[in-house]
């Protein structure tokens, strides 16, 4: 048999390709280029680089631990091929840092600068070297002569693909002083301009650069986020409506697990969102919040320290790997989805009911994460970004989540503050009320009078003032709400018409199940239909499937009965109540339809309240079927409600008998208010919402909520509709 010869082969691309595709097309700016070779300078363990740009070249020099004529051949002229680990530990040379490159491809990065390249460099015990290219070939010597030469690496750009300005170096040193988070290593450029790198977050001071400051920190091990907010924001006199809360400080803890348990936007299952959390690994941040332009009436509305900072942070997140941001993390791309988020809830901190985001512009900091640590979270092949895996919406998911702890203890400060801004009673005004009085006369004052005139007036202005800045708050509140309720009366009127729809078919919907049995028993098909020949198989028992088809119906004509019964223009209308009927009818309606309920009801059946059928529907069908979801797996749930007339407020208590609330809401349990908060998988998070509102709307409010054993809402109802 003939022997076949084999022979492995490699591929053999031409210098120039590479320096194109690696150089040239991988970096997509200049600024990214420079910053690579920074980047080189700071594994080699160099505590200075210099970087000075003339009209023909650009040189970088740094003191690092240079390279060898091995490191050189082996390594440098080796595509794809990297001597840098995590670290150099083990090494004299080692001072802590964890090394930015891994890749083996950052050196070309020189090619993106330029067309000729000349490269010295001295490592101590070794020769140095000269390695020079024009990217079509590449030369190496030995330069025995240079003895003297300093430990480090000098690199010579000439051929430059960019011409270099003063606006553009500038741009540079704004670029690295963002990029760079390691004040181990100088970097100083020549001609700076009056301008050298500083590290932008080196020395952050509240205010002067933002008023709030967020500290996260994901513990992996533990699967929780903690959160510390130190802020000064707020003024002293803000302590006079805010007793309960610290202006200052607050720090809490979440479980990751919990929150996000049963979270459609996570497509994973619980094992699986476990075990993702666990790879994750720990990381943390460090956000900073202040108020773009803050105006003078807003700051005296809400007592804020400070109208303007004196350095503000530019907005912007960044996302640095150890020493380095993440290309496209830079702060230059709202990749947390900060406007996104504040766009899908665009409520005022003021609002009553709804949930403030805060917005992309309102936000800047860093979120550090390791290069062992977080190895989940990977880069992208062209170095610009991260890989967006799974793993990468997790992180940014925890991020918000921290964000939007925050949020809530924002809102819940101004909210507190606003009560103070309600419109008072206008104060009397005689003299005005004189004049007014005795127009058609002619009237002389005093200079007193008109002293108290002028006084009246000014008043009567700030008054009216105030009055278009409350009114037009209130209308910026409430354009919010009515968007989501706008589309919740869509539905609920494409419900109802489909409900009057059927009820022209309803006769025959209740009643078809038994004129098809009585036909088939007239036939004489019944006995045999019913028989074990034709019932052993349930997809071709044919009275099981009737059965099941009648029971069907009735659920659709109760349905049917209730969309009818509750869109009824009376429900609408403002009354004296009989709050025990109001009730007895809810609860016959519920236990009707739903097995599981037992309703227990304890209302003095003297009591009536001014108001209308649809309050008392919006709030209790809404709690019972809130009830009723969390608890489905339980075979009888019972529900407590009473109700008592304090005044002209109706004083009531929900409770139920289920699980109670879901962990993430324990703590805090007002948060179920918010919109959109939900735990239940493709739950909307509008059924409490809707509660709040229609109890805020009637003059009421709501007292405590308690969810450890079982579910206990405290509210009161007011008469103002």
């Amino acid at each position: 048999m003939e022997r076949i010869f084999m022979e492995r082969l490699k591929y053999i691309v031409e210098d120039s390709t590479i320096a194109e595709l690696l150089g040239v097309q991988n970096f997509t700016n200049k600024e990214s280029a420079i910053l690579e070779l920074v980047k080189n300078a700071y594994d080699a363990q160099a505590n200075n680089v210099s970087i000075t740009f003339s009209d023909r070249s650009i040189v970088i020099i740094d003191d690092g631990i240079g390279m060898s004529k091995s490191t050189i051949c082996e390594n440098w002229m080796h595509v794809g091929k990297s001597d840098k680990g995590y670290s150099l530990s083990g090494t004299e040379d080692n001072d802590g840092r964890v090394l930015a490159g891994s890749k083996g491809v950052g050196r070309f990065a020189l090619a993106r600068l330029g067309a000729s390249v000349n490269v010295y460099s001295a490592k101590k015990g070794e020769i140095p070297v000269k390695w020079t290219t024009n990217w079509s070939e590449s030369i190496l010597d030995d330069l025995t002569n240079e003895e003297n030469l300093p430990l480090g690496t000098r690199i010579e750009i000439s051929a430059l693909r960019d011409r270099w300005t003063e606006k553009s170096i500038k741009n540079l040193i704004n670029y690295l002083s963002i990029t760079c988070n390691d004040d181990r290593m100088q970097i100083k450029i020549y001609p700076n301009f009056g301008k050298g790198v500083s590290y932008i977050f080196k020395k952050p001071q509240i205010g002067k650069n933002f008023v709030t400051q967020i500290g996260l920190f994901y513990d992996a091990s533990e699967l929780k986020l903690y959160y510390t907010i130190k802020s000064d924001e707020f003024s002293n006199l803000a302590k006079n409506y805010c007793r309960s809360l610290d202006l200052q400080y607050f720090s809490n803890d979440v479980s990751i697990l919990e929150e996000l348990a049963g979270n459609t936007e996570i497509d994973s299952s619980d094992g699986e969102l476990y075990s993702m959390l666990k790879e994750l690994g720990n990381f943390s941040a460090e956000l900073y919040f202040s108020l773009k332009t803050p105006t003078k009436q807003d700051v005296e509305r809400f007592c804020y320290n400070y109208s303007a900072l004196p350095d503000r942070y530019d907005e912007g997140v960044v996302l640095y790997r150890n020493a380095f941001s993440i290309a496209s993390f830079d702060g230059e791309k709202d990749w947390l989805g900060l406007n996104q988020r504040s766009r899908k809830s665009p409520a005022a901190a003021t609002h009553p009911t709804g949930a403030w985001r805060v917005r992309a512009n309102q936000l800047s900091g860093k979120v550090e994460i390791d290069k062992k640590e977080n190895y989940q979270l990977r880069d992208l092949a062209n170095r610009q970004g991260l890989e967006e895996n799974e793993y990468f919406k997790l992180f940014v998911k925890i991020i918000t989540i921290g964000i939007a702890a925050f949020e809530r203890y924002r809102q819940a400060i101004i909210r507190s503050i606003d009560k103070k801004n309600a419109p008072k009673p206008s104060p009397t005004t005689p003299m005005i009320d004189q004049i007014l009085r005795g127009r058609n006369k002619e009237i002389h004052l005093t200079s007193n009078e008109t002293k108290a005139l002028a006084q009246e007036i000014s008043v009567v202005k700030a008054e009216s003032k105030s009055f278009q800045d409350e009114k037009e708050s209130t209308e910026k509140k409430y354009r919010y709400d009515v968007r989501i309720l706008n589309v919740l009366a869509t539905t609920g009127l494409k419900a109802s018409s489909i409900a009057h729809e059927l009820k022209n078919d309803r006769n025959s919907v209740s009643v078809n199940y038994q004129y098809i049995v009585d036909a088939l028993k007239e036939y004489g098909f019944w006995e045999d239909l019913c028989s074990q020949e034709y019932t052993e198989y349930s997809y071709k028992n044919v009275p099981q499937l009737l059965s099941r088809n009648k029971a069907i119906n009735q659920k659709i004509v109760a349905f049917m009965d209730t969309m009818l019964d509750e869109i009824e223009k009376k429900k609408f209308s403002p009354r004296s109540l009989s709050v025990n009927s109001t009730m007895e009818y809810i609860k016959a309606n519920w236990m009707r339809d739903y097995a599981s309920l037992l309703i227990n009801l304890n209302v003095d059946e003297s009591v009536h309240f001014e108001t209308s059928e649809d309050i008392f529907t919006a709030i209790f069908d809404n709690l019972i079927l809130n009830s009723w979801q969390q608890n489905k797996a339980s075979s009888q749930i019972v529900i407590n409600i009473s109700i008592h007339k304090v005044g002209s407020l109706l004083k009531i208590v929900y409770e139920d008998s289920g699980v109670g609330l879901p962990p993430k809401y324990i703590n805090d349990p007002m948060r179920i208010l918010e919109v959109h908060e939900s735990s239940r998988e493709n739950g909307h998070g509008l059924g409490m919402w809707i509660v709040h509102n229609t109890i805020r709307m009637t003059g009421g409010d709501v007292i405590s909520i308690d969810g450890h054993n079982g579910f206990h809402f405290n509210f009161e109802l007011g008469e103002k509709l």
